[in-house]
């Protein structure tokens, strides 16, 4: 088996730079010829991932967590099959698809695993694997995404505290219907942040993306409120509307960021939905 393996050298705090060179020496141990790249920078990695999925490699192989996976995702040819060792902060979209956290067994399954077609969703024609929001959900991966000295779901326990008090909520149409709300996701699965199932009915290959709209409520209910989305029980509160389709659409009267797998991905208007293709994606037999 020819694989293409591809680091971000920045993902988990450094963790995909420090067992990139294991990882290769445990593929090539289980007889894969491997050909390692580094990327240089967000886009390097884009293009890198889209060169090894047109390079007549039997699979692509990338090291990192959500964001890597995002990234490698964006102009990457579907039909290749695509493993990930999850080397991230999160590692939601791996949790979600049961890959081990061990590198070695990770390993294994990159090399001996079988293939699980899986969607992949769109905003504004920007491809993503996990989950995409707007409003105070995005500010607070902005925040986020400056946080150096906290990992996994602390990173977003601290920017929603520090985000929180200077929060104000946003009028936008969704599909036509205007209203305020606080802040919105688009699920293509369920959870994001560490463990947050902030779209909790979400499957990574139903052919659906599943929505939680947080309507206009106070500062001190959603604080008591996003706990709850680490089990999914937050949907139950009455200001909290959940759906399920395959496009959204999403205005504002002024541009609001939409952050998809913790990157910054466009603005409103937005639209999202799903790729006509599904995602190759190496799984546990």
């Amino acid at each position: 088996m020819r694989l293409s393996l591809i680091f971000n050298p920045a993902a988990g705090r450094g963790r995909a730079r420090r067992h990139a060179a294991e990882a290769a020496d445990l593929l090539r141990g289980l007889g894969a010829q491997v050909d390692t790249a580094a990327s240089a920078s967000p886009d390097d990695l884009t293009r890198l991932a889209a060169e090894g999925s047109r390079g007549g490699y039997d699979r692509v192989v990338v090291c990192g967590g959500d964001g890597t996976l995002h990234r490698a995702v964006r102009d990457f040819d579907l039909r290749t099959p695509l493993a990930l060792l999850p080397l991230g902060s999160g590692d939601d979209f791996a949790k979600v698809c049961g890959l081990p956290r061990k590198l070695r067994e990770a390993c294994e399954v990159a090399v001996g695993g079988t293939i699980r077609e899986v969607d992949v969703a769109r905003a504004n024609g920007i491809r993503y694997m996990g989950v995409a929001g707007l409003g105070f959900d995005s500010e607070v991966a902005a925040f986020a995404g400056e946080v150096k000295f906290l990992r996994g779901s602390l990173i977003y326990l601290y920017a929603i505290l520090r985000v929180l008090p200077r929060f104000t909520p946003h009028r936008v149409r969704i599909n036509g219907r205007e209203q305020t709300i606080m802040f919105a996701t688009v699920g293509n699965s369920r959870q994001y942040g560490g463990g947050i199932r902030i779209t909790p009915a979400a499957e990574i290959d139903d052919g659906q993306l599943d929505t939680c709209i947080v309507h206009e409520t106070s500062r001190f209910q959603l604080l008591k409120t996003l706990p709850l989305a680490y089990s999914g029980a937050h949907v139950k509160r009455p200001y909290v509307e959940t759906g399920r389709g395959r496009e959204f659409r999403f205005e504002s009267e002024r541009p609001l960021d939409v952050y998809a797998d913790g990157e910054l991905v466009t603005t409103t208007p937005v639209t999202f939905d799903l790729a006509p293709e599904k995602l190759r994606f190496v799984v546990a037999r």
